[in-house]
């Protein structure tokens, strides 16, 4: 039956993109780590989430719409997994053509592009306005190994979760991830540059497999800041930092928000290539700083 179940670990990611999926779901999603496989899976159970007629927790595994996604076979899920071929402008166009018409089954349409590094320049400009502005009911899924070789204009309209790095490193938990974000964030909101480097040096002896986890949910955090800040009421990702989210939303503006945001993207590829913690630490000192209030 397909489910997030089927993903191994990645508790505080699959939890983040269930609460998604019972609110207001990102209409282009860009799924990022370094196992193929896990991002086949993940990305499977949240095309079936999206689809899903369930009342309830999304997906259900059970209804006709996650089983015709399970049997591959449901007319409102465009499929592209090419491996590792380029990706060339005609799938682009032939993309944007596909979601000018209405669903077949139900009020949405999913459209999941694995490996999508492998999208040329030409293919990402010309699939970049469809991702902004996307038909109402039109919902991407882009998954990819390297998410730093996509353009930046191209990230930036994703919202992104990353899977944990594959390894040994012990993963972080909510309540962890919580614990160390929530000073942060209370003293990136109150303007205090000093505070932030205390909390930031509370981090740096976290493991990168870890970090990245805390990234991750700082990112859910912002998330619900920038829809706050935005006046949209949806559920929040990441509810034990409400404080912080909301105290984020009164203090910064939306712009600065989703700047933070993709910068906070940016880190989570530092780490990825095993930045020195304290070049992280000073990330999350000065460069936030700078970005959230110069």
């Amino acid at each position: 039956m397909i489910s997030f179940d089927a993903l191994p670990g990645n508790r505080s990611l699959k939890a983040s993109l269930r609460r998604a999926l019972a609110g207001r779901v990102p209409q282009t999603i860009l799924l990022s780590g370094d196992d193929s496989r896990s991002l086949e899976t993940l990305s499977t159970a949240l095309a079936a989430g999206i689809l899903c007629e369930a009342d309830g927790p999304r997906p259900c595994g059970a209804c006709l719409s996650c089983r015709k996604v399970q049997d591959g076979v449901h007319p409102d899920l465009t499929l592209i997994d090419e491996g590792e071929e380029e990706l060339k402008v005609d799938l682009a166009r032939r993309i944007k053509a596909e979601n000018a018409i209405i669903p077949n089954d139900g009020a949405r349409r999913v459209t999941v592009i694995r490996h999508a590094h492998n999208m040329n320049a030409y293919a990402q400009n010309a699939l970049l306005k469809e991702l902004e502005e996307p038909p109402h009911f039109a919902f991407f899924i882009l998954t990819s190994e390297k998410p730093d070789a996509l353009l930046q204009t191209v990230r930036s309209r994703c919202t992104r979760f990353a899977l944990e790095p594959s390894g040994e490193e012990q993963a972080v938990s909510d309540d962890e991830a919580t614990r160390l974000l929530a000073p942060y964030l209370t003293a990136v909101a109150g303007k205090r540059e000093g505070s932030m480097m205390l909390a930031a040096l509370g981090m740096e002896k976290t493991p990168r497999r870890a970090l990245i986890g805390v990234m991750g949910v700082m990112q859910a955090a912002l998330r619900d800041a920038i829809f706050r800040a935005e006046g949209l009421h949806e559920p929040l990702l990441q509810p034990a930092l409400t404080k912080q989210s909301e105290a984020l939303a009164s203090a910064l503006t939306p712009e600065r928000l989703l700047a933070f945001y993709d910068f906070t993207d940016e880190l989570v590829h530092r780490i990825s290539r095993n930045a020195a913690s304290a070049a992280v630490t000073c990330a999350l000192t000065s460069d936030v700083y700078r970005i959230c209030y110069q």
